[in-house]
């Protein structure tokens, strides 16, 4: 049984990749991850570069200012998670996590500015419950359950002893699903008994959680990373 949810921030809560992009000046969508090059798999830069930029990771990041990390946009179904996990585990029993990024910067303008997003979109009940850390693995228990779109963060905590949902970009397993579907159909099983109810097999599964992962198309049935 699930007792605490952890959210990660960037390209969960928020679009940071599309948006980044976007702000360098780059001619693609804010919000629309179909627009992000897929063979770049989790590399902004990378992608950046493919799409006509010219920059190093160390420039990338530290033109990306403290303002503009506040004013990224909500992913399309943030209110509706947020609303979700506190109906499954209590507004008391969410907590935000987010790690820094990769790259030094001169100032700690970019966690700055994480803070003032986490203040001016959620609500206030929230503004407390946040943890900052690369290492989210060490947050997990058995009764935890992780939310994230990086499979390393969701591989990790789950060997750590805790349990992981992730979130479809383009550049993880799920790529091409639509994120809100997927998520509705794992939280759902959350919420009441699972339709599917046996362990498939090659699915992490376990516990209330059925692994039972269909993409948009229908036509790709893979094992989740919900355990």
């Amino acid at each position: 049984m699930i007792q605490r949810i952890f959210l990660d921030l960037d390209d969960v809560c928020n679009t940071l990749a599309m948006y980044v992009l976007h702000v360098r000046g780059i001619d693609i969508s804010q919000t629309n991850y179909a627009e992000y090059p897929v063979a770049c798999g989790y590399d902004i830069v990378a992608a950046a570069n493919s799409l006509g930029a010219r920059c190093t990771q160390r420039n990338f990041w530290r033109s990306i200012t403290q303002k503009q990390w506040a004013l990224m946009p909500e992913s399309d179904f943030f209110p509706w998670l947020l609303k979700t996990c506190a109906h499954l585990v209590g507004r008391k029993n969410i907590y935000i996590v987010t790690a820094s990024i990769d790259i030094p910067t001169q100032a700690p303008d970019y966690m700055v500015g994480k803070l003032e997003w986490i203040y001016a979109h959620f609500p206030l009940w929230m503004h407390q419950q946040y943890v900052i850390t690369r290492h989210k693995y060490l947050l997990a228990q058995p009764d935890t359950l992780l939310i994230d779109d990086h499979p390393g963060h969701i591989d990790a905590f789950i060997k750590s002893g805790g349990q992981g949902l992730l979130v479809p970009r383009p550049w993880n397993v799920h790529a091409g699903c639509d994120a809100k579907t997927h998520l509705e159909r794992h939280l759902e099983a959350g919420i009441k008994p699972c339709p599917y109810g046996i362990k498939r097999t090659g699915c992490r599964t376990t516990g209330p959680w059925c692994g039972y992962c269909r993409a948009e198309n229908s036509l790709v049935q893979q094992p989740s990373y919900v355990v």
